[in-house]
């Protein structure tokens, strides 16, 4: 049995957050709880891994478990372990602000108002696992069957499964709670691994109603555990300790029971500025990486005997590759950056998920409800005094624990129609200029649309969500886009191309993206105009139930600034395929031309699942280190 620990530095500290708490309070305590990046760097060390996020920490344990290998993780920025970050309710503050995340923002987006939109890229020593909203889910087995078809073999449903499992513990909520909602899960769904999750024993009472209503809509699965089955409506955990009421992450799982290790070395507040190379006989070889110290300016070079692995997220890792000199050739001879290896697939196909909050004035819900933390400070203070004491109550529920995914065919009765207009597009119309001279971006770009069309179908065997639901009684009411057709850009700023790189979404390009948000949206009025929703007389705000065409729900929902470019869920931008489909890492994660290189982050999915990604990159991260060469032990 675990032990609560005593000795957290905020236990009696909650005053920081008063009521309302500020998102001023947060940050002044997450820069008192900053490591220092002060400690001394070897010349050389056989693995160096650029990125201390979640997939970057996985490796660096895997790797270190050899005593007599040697591993260097640099992290851009530094250890937090604030309030902030680890108790769940905080998580819903958190988006896209310094310094726990980059100070960076998307070019204009001209379908979303020309609006530029916070690019959220962790900054912090356990990356995404430690600022994300902890939502523990994973696609539906055709999503990574999808991987499989675009020539990875070995990275189908099968493959992964298994690597799902060696990650997670999961702890249900008390019985009391599951019977009173009628909550549902499957232990055997998961593990015995280090990183925890659970569906909180706090739950708002309303849940009993809106559950109810999905009951009522037939037409949508409800499995009863949603990490076996994860189509339709279901209970979804979240990455928090049941123990400590705390956020599990990377680095609480994964790097902190061995941060002791002598051959383990992490350094924090630095930047990689480029990966250095071997450029004698034969093939280019990364043999190093240049650093600079963000707390003195200071530049060092260090490294890598046997590889450099990046681990710095689908916006920097292009980034660190193309001023490198490894990229589309045009665009870097454009930065005057000498060319090593012209490889297309580098910042190319940008996938991310689209949401729309929508936003209904609701009646009748029960107190206490999402709204009553915020809004009733005497409730907020018992709350506060539950958790610092107990580690129960609200404090200890993140964003939710409830989702529904559902399939084109589930909520449009248009799916074939639209089917049939993405079959009857010239692709080249709707994406990126460089799909026009890459062949093998367009190559690419034919099979990845080919696996979206049977996916829109229904086909037997790629049954996949189009659509996300998050699950939540409340006044918001969020609907996703989870297939895109668009595809963005990761580009360099060709003036100054060592500073933050360009990000184009290009959101709804692709005027099918914007039909099936559309339909999303027409579903949700729907489902909340429901008679098992009728008590809460549910009057529809955003974007307002008068704008009936897609044109007009599309405007109204940018002028109300309602819908956004991302869902904090880039991914692609150096993809896993065959170089010639557009590729830029082999299927064992090796970058094309380049030797004793490779990428280990969310750029290498090559076609993005329907889920939040955490759970799916533990798994491919897994995975990857399966065939690292280790002395004998067990790995977590």
């Amino acid at each position: 049995m675990r032990a609560v620990s005593n000795d957290r530095k905020y236990t009696d500290s909650f005053e920081v957050f008063p009521f309302p708490y500020s998102m001023l309070s947060i940050a002044r305590f997450v820069l008192l709880a900053f490591a220092t990046s002060a400690c001394a760097v070897n010349d050389t060390y056989d693995y160096i891994i650029v990125g201390g996020g979640l997939t970057g920490l996985v490796v660096a344990n895997r790797l270190s478990q050899n005593s007599q290998k040697t591993v260097l993780v640099i992290e851009n920025g530094h250890i937090d372990e604030s309030p902030g970050v680890q108790v769940p309710y905080f998580s819903g503050v958190l988006n896209s602000n310094p310094p726990l995340y980059r100070a960076l923002n998307s070019e204009p987006d001209p379908h979303l108002g020309n609006r530029t939109f916070p690019v959220a890229v962790g900054n912090v020593v356990g990356g995404g696992s430690v600022v994300n909203g902890m939502m523990l889910d994973r696609g539906s087995d055709a999503d990574y069957n999808a991987w499989e078809e675009l020539g990875n073999v070995g990275w189908g449903w099968k493959g992964l499964e298994g690597y799902f499992k060696k990650v997670f513990t999961f702890t249900p909520p008390s019985k009391e709670t599951a019977d009173a909602l009628d909550i549902t899960y499957a232990k055997d769904a998961y593990g015995e691994g280090p990183v925890q999750a659970t569906i909180a024993s706090f739950q708002y009472p309303d849940y009993r109603t809106i559950f109810a209503a999905w009951k009522n809509e037939t037409s949508i699965p409800l499995p009863k555990e949603g990490f076996s089955s994860p189509l339709g409506a279901f209970w979804a955990p979240n990455t928090v300790d049941n123990v400590t009421g705390e956020r599990s992450s990377a680095k609480s799982a994964y790097y902190d029971p061995v941060k002791t290790r002598s051959n383990l070395q992490l350094l924090v507040g630095t930047h990689v500025d480029e990966i250095l190379f071997d450029e004698g006989n034969g093939p280019v070889k990364a043999i190093g990486v240049e650093m600079t110290s963000r707390n003195d300016s200071s530049t060092t070079r260090v490294f890598a005997s046997q590889e450099v692995i990046l681990a710095a997220d689908s916006i920097f890792t292009p980034h660190l590759l193309m001023v490198s000199g490894i990229g589309p050739s045009a665009e870097l001879k454009e930065a005057n950056i000498s060319v090593k290896v012209d490889l297309p697939a580098v910042g190319s196909n940008l996938q991310e998920h689209v949401p729309v909050y929508m936003t209904f004035n609701l009646s009748n819900l029960e107190f206490p409800n999402y709204e009553s933390l915020a809004t009733n400070a005497s409730f907020n203070a018992s709350a506060a005094e539950e958790y610092t004491k107990h580690r129960t109550g609200p404090w200890t529920v993140s964003r939710g624990n409830a989702l529904a995914f559902l399939r084109l065919d589930e909520f449009s009765a248009k799916y074939e129609a639209l089917a049939l207009e993405v079959e009857g597009q010239e692709p080249t119309d709707f994406l990126p200029s460089r799909y026009a001279t890459a062949s093998t971006l367009y190559s690419g770009y034919l099979r990845q649309r080919n696996i979206t069309l049977k996916q829109f179908r229904g086909v037997e065997g790629y049954e996949a969500a189009a659509g996300e639901l998050p699950i939540q009684p409340s006044n918001r009411a969020t609907v996703v886009l989870q297939k895109p057709l668009s595809r963005g850009t990761v580009r360099l700023n060709a003036t100054a191309p060592h500073s933050y790189p360009l990000v184009a979404y290009n959101s709804l390009q692709n005027p099918v993206d914007k039909a099936v948000l559309c339909e999303l949206v027409r579903w949700n009025r729907k489902h909340w105009a429901s008679p098992a929703l009728a008590r809460y007389m549910a009057v529809e705000k955003v974007p307002g139930a008068s704008y009936a065409g897609d044109d007009a729900i599309i405007q109204a929902l940018v002028q109300a600034e309602a819908i956004k470019a991302g869902f904090a869920h880039v991914s692609g931008t150096c993809a896993m395929m065959a170089r010639e489909l557009g590729g830029c890492v082999d299927s064992q994660l090796r970058v094309y031309g380049v030797g004793n290189l490779s990428v280990v982050d969310a750029s290498v999915v090559p076609l993005i699942p329907s889920t939040h990604l955490q759970a799916t990159m533990y798994a491919v991260v897994r995975m990857e280190c399966s065939p690292f060469p280790l002395a004998p032990s067990s790995f977590p």
